[in-house]
């Protein structure tokens, strides 16, 4: 195989910053474009107890807690993590997580690929309303299916 993805060294406050009106803020560190599809790979800083609903996709997904205290649910298991904590949901596995306190993680995503679906959710979450059926849709585009709700609710 012969894949060409070049160096890249990306400082701190680097990287596309897409706010997501829910209260979580992706700065792209890298994304599957630049990857070859790779990975996406995020820096993800959260406000106190927002998270997204209970969802599955084709994609592993890896956390890396840095800061605040998290809930994080893997199927049917519910537990709560720490800075330092490492998380790997295999593709598939229904999963969601909340945060408790005001924080900041490491997401990755293999493949890569997910980021026009952050992209095409952010005018959902700025709407009066959030349109679950247009949330749904474009879900289920990204390969990416709601599986329940959030935790907490």
């Amino acid at each position: 195989m012969n894949i060409n993805i070049s160096s890249l060294v990306l400082q701190e406050n680097a990287g596309e910053t897409t706010f997501e009106a829910s209260g979580e803020y992706w700065t792209w560190k890298a994304t599957g474009e630049a990857t070859n599809g790779l990975y996406d790979y995020a820096v993800v800083t959260t406000l106190p107890q927002v998270g997204p609903p209970e969802h599955a996709h084709q994609q592993e997904e890896l956390l890396f807690i840095l800061e605040g205290t998290y809930q994080i649910k893997l199927a049917e298991s519910v537990s709560t993590v720490l800075p330092g904590t490492f998380i790997r949901i295999p593709s598939g596995v229904p999963h969601a997580w909340r945060a408790l306190t005001a924080g900041k993680m490491l997401v990755t995503f293999l493949p890569g690929g997910l980021r026009g679906f952050f992209e095409g959710m952010r005018p959902l979450y700025l709407a009066p309303q959030l349109d679950m059926q247009a949330l749904i849709e474009l879900a289920s585009k990204y390969g990416l299916v709601v599986t329940g709700p959030p935790l907490g609710e």
